[in-house]
């Protein structure tokens, strides 16, 4: 899969755990997660690569309290390795 791709599953897996994905040129800031309106959101920025943009959502999804690889797409697994819980 290419990374892209990935990034675009990233993206939904965030939208189907709860959070609000938005991308902006933040020039020279780093993206993150923070809450607005009751809403969590992660903000990517466009100047990162993609691989960048991954990390970031993979760091927002690590504050769920409970966030298990199960729910994370296989494909994402090992590039959020740092971010998830191992189950059992």
């Amino acid at each position: 899969m290419e990374i892209s791709q990935m990034l675009d599953l990233a993206k939904q897996t965030a939208k189907d755990l709860g959070f609000q994905v938005r991308q902006d040129l933040l020039e020279g800031q780093r993206g993150g997660v923070c809450e607005f309106g009751g809403k969590k959101w992660i903000i990517l920025d466009v100047g990162q690569n993609s691989l960048e943009q991954l990390h970031v959502i993979g760091n927002a999804l690590s504050l769920l309290e409970k966030l298990d690889q199960t729910e994370i797409p296989v494909v994402l697994r090992e590039v959020w390795k740092p971010y998830v819980t191992q189950a059992g």
